[in-house]
């Protein structure tokens, strides 16, 4: 397969003419017959659309239609996205830039996908040709300097060069000529330096042009002729044309017709040898400028008929459209057709005025008129005063209205700040209302705290001393009387143990998962001691670390759990106990589960105990569920 080369359009489309082309066309199409396998078969369509290219663009489109097809069956995307980009050059030196630009996309599209970034910036600077085509400058301009950026980015200098060419041709067709000679001298230089021959063809030429719009003939004509020198040289045939044409219209404005008529023939023969109907309205109005001098009206007219079709339909050609109604006033006045004078003479004014250095003048001479006389010019001041008068006015209502508007804001902002301030006052009276009203709160748990503690403790620690002096005071036969008093002790001595618990509530403004887990730990070892035969456990997620509940709250789930293990100790002849606390969303599962014999939820009337488990649930704002059969009794607590 061919070496693929990146190339971009500039104004004269890029043609390459090659001695070996037919040879190597020759060559593919006995490939052909071969009945090669479809990959094959599509590169081979691929390679007829490019060297077809170079010397007939409609066998170039009959391969290219079928090296899509072929290409598309073989599933291969680099191969396809190469040959929309193929398809796209051709429909591109046809004029045919709408589907010039589909087949671009398509491919831009593939490359997109594949993350080929290379092959992304080269597609996006023949779609910059297309956008300038089709007169879109702004978008054309803007995707250059994307493929510029992308290029100096990865030193690709070689496809640098030729983007800022381009550059220079759009800065060249919106008359920015400075900016235009700039871009295309970086190019040239590169270009020079590195003997980029076939992109020296178009850049010379475009140079000229930027030199040619500028009035400067004598370099113009320097950069047609190294242009010509470098055409020749690499067979570039539609630049060498160009350049002919170029020169022929600088002679003909010389008055140097014999040399005119000469350039301008060679240069339509090479554009007949390459069948283009393209861009040709530079040459063809020299051509009837040279059968006006020649006194061929007739055939002059019906020339000028059709190239002011061509510049119509082109928005960039305002000047050549310009100077074909001048052309048409002068024919139509050699053979004598006033009305169409008159007509030609009338657009040729309008469009005039579209011209920027032409309106300029226009508008000076208005101004001229307008002060000829003294009383235009009294009534022009007069004018230019009341205006003046009326526009201090209304500069000084505005403004009025302004500092009105600017001292009604300020109230309005500064009453805005006062109610903000009243707001945060209220606030931070609020706050600290309820800090003290909790301080006084917390004054008031301590109090009470440290009279349970000092009071009822003491007391219940008399009662258990008491109880154990009289045991051991007195020899003690009666065995009923012995058990009361021990019943009364360990009674007290857990009546001790609540209480401390409870003050611990009290005491704290919030209780941590780990206190209450300690706690449970605590009072499960207890239970251990008294029920031995009796297998706990305890599992609850590490992620519940760092949760902390309210004192309320932790004291009615320590309470709820304690109840709910005694229960199962008590009456369920259980062998095994878990408690397990979970975390499920944004919610905790606590879930006491024991082996025991169970009980009949519906006819086992509901204790106490049953009860205030439930309720101690219900008042922090959880759920509670109680389930129980002869496999055992499980309770679940959701916080």
């Amino acid at each position: 397969m061919r070496k693929r080369i990146f190339f971009l359009f500039f104004m004269a489309t890029f043609y390459s003419y090659s001695q070996n082309a037919q040879e190597i066309i020759n060559g593919l199409k006995e490939a052909l017959k071969e009945k090669p396998d479809i990959k094959k078969t599509a590169v081979i369509y691929s390679d007829l659309t490019w060297y077809y290219s170079s010397i007939s663009l409609d066998s170039a489109m009959v391969y290219g239609k079928k090296a899509i097809t072929e290409s598309i069956k073989t599933a291969d995307s680099t191969l396809i996205a190469q040959v929309y980009s193929d398809v796209g050059a051709v429909y591109f030196r046809k004029g045919d830039y709408q589907n010039s630009k589909k087949n671009y996309l398509n491919a831009y599209k593939i490359r997109k996908k594949k993350k080929d970034y290379a092959g992304m910036a080269k597609v996006k600077a023949n779609l910059a040709n297309i956008y300038n085509k089709l007169g879109d400058k702004k978008l054309a301009l803007k995707t250059y300097l994307e493929t510029v950026d992308f290029f100096e980015k990865t030193g690709n200098y070689d496809a640098l060069s030729l983007t800022k060419a381009n550059i220079g041709l759009l800065f060249l067709e919106t008359r920015n000529y400075p900016k235009a000679k700039n871009y295309l001298k970086d190019a040239i230089t590169y270009q020079e330096k590195n003997g980029q021959h076939t992109g020296l063809c178009t850049s010379y030429l475009t140079l000229g042009n930027v030199y040619l719009k500028m009035k400067d003939t004598l370099k113009a004509l320097t950069y047609y002729n190294k242009c010509i020198v470098v055409s020749k040289k690499t067979g570039n045939k539609l630049s060498l044309s160009s350049a002919l044409v170029n020169i022929g219209g600088i002679k003909s404005n010389q008055v140097k017709s014999q040399e005119a008529n000469s350039l301008l023939s060679t240069s339509q023969k090479i554009r007949n040898d390459l069948n283009i109907k393209n861009e040709e309205s530079a040459l063809t109005l020299l051509q009837i400028k040279e059968k006006i001098s020649a006194s061929r009206f007739d055939e002059a007219k019906k020339d000028l008929l059709k190239l002011k079709k061509v510049y119509e339909n082109d928005p960039n050609e305002k000047e050549g459209l310009l100077e074909t109604y001048f052309s048409l006033v002068s024919v139509y006045g050699y053979i004598k057709i006033s009305d169409s004078v008159s007509f030609y003479a009338d657009k040729s004014a309008k469009l005039q005025v579209e011209i920027q250095e032409t309106a300029v003048v226009k508008q000076t001479a208005e101004l001229e008129t307008k002060y000829q006389t003294t009383k235009k010019e009294k009534l022009l001041l007069q004018k230019e005063a009341e205006a003046k008068q009326k526009n201090e006015i209304i500069i000084g209502i505005s403004f009025l209205a302004f500092f009105t508007a600017l001292i009604a804001f300020l109230i309005y902002r500064q009453q805005k700040l006062k109610n903000k301030q009243q707001e945060q006052e209220f606030e931070l009276k609020t706050a600290i209302s309820k800090i003290e009203n909790q301080n006084k709160l917390q004054e008031q748990r301590l109090n009470i705290s440290r009279d349970l503690h000092d009071n009822i403790g003491s007391q219940l620690t008399f009662i258990i001393s008491s109880v154990d002096n009289v045991k051991y005071a007195f020899d003690i036969d009666n065995p009923k009387l012995d058990d009361k008093l021990t019943n009364i002790s360990s009674f007290a001595k857990e009546t001790i143990v609540e209480l401390r618990d409870t003050i611990w509530a009290m005491n704290s403004n919030e209780i941590t998962f780990e206190d209450l887990e300690s706690r449970i730990n605590n009072f499960i070892e207890k239970a251990k001691e008294a029920k031995d035969e009796i297998q706990f456990s305890f599992a609850k997620d590490m992620e519940l670390k760092d949760t902390k509940f309210t004192s309320v709250e932790g004291m009615n789930i320590y309470r709820t759990i304690q109840e709910a293990v005694n229960n199962a100790i008590k009456y369920a002849d259980a062998t095994t106990i878990s408690i397990k606390v979970k975390s499920i969303e944004t919610q905790i599962q606590i879930t006491i589960q024991d082996n025991g014999i169970g009980f009949d939820e519906i006819t086992v009337q509901k204790g106490n105990g049953l009860q205030n488990m439930q309720k101690r649930i219900e008042d922090i704002g959880g759920k509670f569920s109680l389930k129980s059969s002869n496999d055992g009794t499980q309770i679940q607590i959701w916080i």
